[in-house]
């Protein structure tokens, strides 16, 4: 699937970000696919006006901060010391759709579609291993990490969210599109769960809150994902 770049506006800055993408992996006997967990910049914009003075003031007390896993924590779950915080990854809003993919693949990941419109706060986190790549001194992502959370106003709106995600991951795998080719299954009520070879990705509503987890070349893959959408969980109260 071809990679593609939406742009949205941060402040005085226009950066555009690739969305998260379905990557197939083609080998003699079977076809492997991965979430990509990347949120790479392609081209920044920004105005350097010099900021005028403001007032010193604390910024309000953010719930969905208080829910992304640290970078420490994650570590200590996967069992991988060289995770690092990918700082391009943490984003306040989710990325558009991969209008290329069809469409009931486009929610695959995290994407707009992902999550809707109705949430009233938005975070995403990645952490990242660096590996050597074929070129002298250009590192490539490999082991990848990703959390977004979404809080809706109300349960019922989360609920409603979880759902459509829901049908339009069966719609995605009905197709037997080779670039999703994924398991879906449902683990309990509140959970889905898109899964190959080498990677894991799940999604689970509590009360007003949505959480996305993708585990990408960590093993146990399940096994982390699941570690960490229940140290999320646990924080919502």
């Amino acid at each position: 699937m071809r990679p593609t770049n939406s742009t949205r506006p941060n402040g005085r800055c226009r950066t555009r970000w690739s969305a998260w993408r379905p990557v197939v992996n083609r080998g003699a006997a079977t076809r492997l696919a991965a979430i990509v967990c990347s949120a790479a910049v392609v081209i920044t914009a920004c105005s350097h006006k010099a900021p005028s003075a403001q007032p010193t003031t604390a910024p309000p007390a953010s719930r969905v901060d208080a829910l992304i896993v640290s970078v420490e924590d994650v570590r200590r779950i996967a069992n991988y010391e060289e995770l690092a915080t990918h700082s391009l990854a943490d984003m306040d809003e989710p990325p558009e759709a991969d209008t290329s993919a069809p469409g009931p693949c486009r929610a695959v990941g995290n994407s707009d579609l992902t999550f809707g419109t109705g949430w009233s706060e938005f975070r995403s986190a990645g952490y990242h291993g660096v590996t050597d790549d074929l070129r002298p001194g250009m590192p490539v992502m490999v082991e990848t990490v990703s959390q977004a959370i979404a809080v809706y106003p109300e349960p019922s709106a989360a609920r409603g969210v979880f759902h459509q995600l829901e049908s339009a991951l069966e719609a995605c795998a009905a197709l037997h599109d080779p670039y999703f080719e994924f398991i879906l299954d449902k683990p309990d009520a509140s959970t889905l769960r898109i899964s190959a070879p080498g990677w894991s990705h799940v999604y689970r509503e509590k009360s007003s809150v949505f959480v996305s987890v993708g585990v990408l070349g960590l093993e146990p893959a399940e096994q982390i994902a699941n570690s960490i959408l229940q140290t999320i969980s646990d924080r919502i109260k």
